[in-house]
Formats: C-alpha cells, structure tokens, sequence
C-alpha cells in the first residue's frame, strides 16, 4: 500500500514561493482550492485519493502559506504559477481537480499545459453566461471589504460568522463542525488586508469563453444544491459535449470536498482510473 503520510513542501515560482501538501504515490491528481480557501479543502479528500495516487494540494499565492503576489493576480496568472509549480516538482500526466473558482483555476492549467495535464476535473465550476451579470458581480466584489479591526478583536468574529453563511445568503459550514470552521477562519486569517482580491479577480474572468477551448479529458462534477453559477451543467455540456457530468446528491455543495469527501473523491477516482 501506498505511505499516505502528509508531506509538505514549498516550491519555487516568479513571485514568490508556493506551499503544497502531498500523499500518496502513483499518477499523480493536483487539487486546486477555491477563493479564500487553502490546500486544507482537500484535507479529508487527501487520504482517500493518496491510496492509489500521489495527490498534491496547493495553497494560491497569497492564500494560507504561500507569499503573497506583489499585485493582485489574474485569475490566469494564478494557473501559470501552479503550472510553474508542477513544473518545478517535475510533474507531468497530472489529473487535475479543482473545486468552484479553483475548478476554473483547474481549466487555466489545463489551457496553458495540456502537455503535462492528462484530464481536468471542474466540479461546480464558476461559469457566468451572462456578460451583464458578470459586470454586476465584478462590481459587487470590489465593494468587498473586511471588517474595522476593533481593539479587543470583536471584529474577527465577523470572519467566524463567514464560516456559518455565505455572501449568497446560503449556509457554509454546520454550526457542530468546530474543526471546518476553525479551518476556514484561519485561512480568512492567514489572507489578510487582500483578502477580497481573488473575488475581484474571479468575476474578471469568463469561463464562458474559456471552457470551449479546453482540449483534454473533462470531468464535469454538479453538487444538487449549489449556487446557480455554479450549478450551470447545461452549458458546460454545451461547450464541452464529449464531457463526462456526474452530480452528487449534497446539501452544501459549496463545500462539497469539506463535507462530502468520499463521494467527491470517488467520482474523480472513477474517472481517472478508467481512462
């Protein structure tokens, strides 16, 4: 069997260093994570990939333990680190995964490195068809910002409440998992005073335009219960009709590989080891 052990690292790219989890040995499966988050939203998926795989799980620049970039990046720019990254770990066949913005994250490898991505996994994949609501969200986002900081820290309970809902009015993470939420309020932590950039970015960005270019193996992954922009199967298979969709039957799709890591990981694993 496979040592599962966690190891960590950093890697070297243009801006900076970028730091990643892996396990496991095997074809190797990359798992991008999704705005504001850390390679910790696959800490669960990790085990159960890592059996049969070495799995390795980045932190974006300027999230968790990786530097910060010393401008805000384009969504593009945050693939060409990572496909930096890969390149420095001397990784290639790479089956790479990515879970709601890190889904389009994902598809940005996929696009510049076909060579060394053999299929890409977008699971709730970030798509806004519509270019007036992809202005209107841009707009929304740069209003974004963090709470006045208060001198007896009452503020960063704010960044707790985060954890519980959604800025879609939608419930994040149950309110009996101290360990999610603990998580995810060090990774808002972590992020800092830019910690709203990634938004910015991620509605600069038109995955509509993007995805019918992708030319490797596609995995399309549909929560049931999801935000609608992340829940818009209909075009992806549009843009992608040779694409595989499997949807899981979940409640908090948003935080699908947080909340339902076996079915998440079974889906990738039925798909990459049977190709």
């Amino acid at each position: 069997m496979a040592d599962i052990r966690m190891r960590r690292g950093f890697v070297d790219t243009l801006d900076g260093q970028m730091f990643y989890r892996e396990m496991g040995e095997g074809s190797p499966i990359v798992l991008i994570h999704q705005i504001l988050r850390t390679s910790l939203d696959y800490r669960l998926v990790m085990p159960l990939l890592g059996r049969s795989h070495r799995v390795i799980a980045f932190d974006w620049m300027g999230c968790g333990d990786s530097d910060a970039p010393p401008k805000p990046y384009t969504l593009e720019e945050h693939g060409s680190a990572i496909c930096s990254a890969l390149a420095e770990l001397g990784i290639s066949g790479a089956a790479v995964a990515g879970h709601h913005s890190g889904a389009d994250v994902a598809m940005e490898v996929a696009l510049q490195r076909p060579d060394i991505v053999s299929c890409v996994i977008l699971s709730g994949l970030a798509y806004v068809g519509d270019t007036t609501m992809l202005r209107e969200l841009h707009a929304k986002a740069s209003k974004l910002a963090d709470p006045v900081p208060r001198i007896d820290g009452t503020h960063l309970l704010d960044l707790w409440r985060e954890g519980l809902q959604t800025n879609w009015g939608k419930p994040r993470l149950p309110a009996d998992r101290l360990d999610l939420l603990s998580e995810f309020f060090l990774e808002q932590v972590k992020t800092g005073s830019r910690r709203f950039e990634p938004y910015v970015m991620q509605f600069s960005y038109d995955a509509s335009k993007k995805l019918p270019l992708v030319s490797v193996p596609i995995l399309f992954i549909r929560a049931s219960d999801d935000v609608h922009i992340c829940s818009a199967s209909d075009e992806w298979l549009r843009d992608q009709p040779a694409a595989r969709l499997v949807e899981i039957r979940v409640e908090g799709g948003g935080e699908m590989p947080r909340l339902y890591p076996e079915p998440w990981a079974k889906a990738i694993l039925d798909f990459v080891d049977r190709r």
